[in-house]
């Protein structure tokens, strides 16, 4: 069932970043699956990277529940709520020396801290072990590199780094590539899990069939610009392609 419209938790407003994003608009509401579907090369990735603070935007405005957001790297686009799971996990969202509970702790330190700084590590590893618990990550520890992981497992692990904050908006990046089929239902589960918690959840995939099957709404893009936006209801995969190839006549 499409999503009810609730409070709108992201606005993008004329993002310009490089020439693959340009005066790209959109918005997410809390508790929607919004996916965003074009071909390779069409600005899908790079308008991700800019929102989150991977990439320095030119121009436009990131507006997270209705407050302008000074973006000048990742740290501050958590420290906001907004996060992303990147395409390449193993080079952009992983250590992959490091073990599962570490991988996790990694980016919470702030709320695992004491006054002196000094981390909590029973608070740690009840935080990692929720995270196997709820994720159904397959290891016998939370202790194991994550680089012993199976694809799909670390791709749990990624996304799990960012259930124990109190994440507004979460950023996923081809999240089912490279993975089985039985990991790509728990990341299913995962994106449903945090739609009915109220997050909103932005999904770049390059499968439409995915794209089709889970979104509750659609933004296609074609040569770094928003081209057209689907409802579940009126998408159809001619009708994206059709979106997705106006090389000529793009708007936004």
């Amino acid at each position: 069932m499409p999503a009810e419209r609730r409070e709108k938790v992201l606005e993008v407003r004329n993002l310009c970043a490089g020439a693959m994003v340009r005066n790209v608009s959109f918005d997410i509401y809390a508790g929607e699956i919004v996916g965003i579907a074009g071909l390779m090369g069409a600005g899908r990735t790079e308008t991700t990277r800019a929102v989150f603070g991977v990439d320095s935007k030119d121009s436009g405005e990131v507006i997270l529940k209705g407050e302008p957001l000074r973006i000048r790297g990742p740290a501050d686009a958590i420290k906001a709520g907004l996060v992303l799971v990147p395409e390449d996990r193993k080079k952009d969202g992983l250590c992959l020396k490091l073990s599962i509970k570490e991988n996790i702790s990694l980016p919470n330190l702030d709320i695992l801290s004491g006054p002196m700084s000094i981390i909590n590590r029973k608070k740690e590893k009840a935080m990692a072990e929720k995270s196997v618990r709820d994720l159904r990550i397959r290891t016998d520890s939370v202790e194991k590199d994550a680089k012993s992981l199976s694809g799909g497992n670390q791709q749990k692990v990624v996304g799990g780094k960012w259930l124990a904050r109190d994440s507004k908006v979460i950023l996923f990046d081809e999240p089912t590539r490279g993975v089985d089929v039985g990991a790509k239902v728990d990341i299913y589960n995962l994106m449903n899990q945090l739609k009915q918690q109220g997050i909103g959840v932005l999904f770049v995939s390059s499968e439409l069939p995915e794209i089709l099957g889970f979104s509750d709404r659609i933004i296609v893009m074609c040569d770094g610009r928003v081209t057209g936006e689907l409802s579940r209801e009126e998408a159809t995969q001619d009708k994206i392609m059709e979106y997705a190839t106006m090389f000529e006549s793009k708007i936004g």
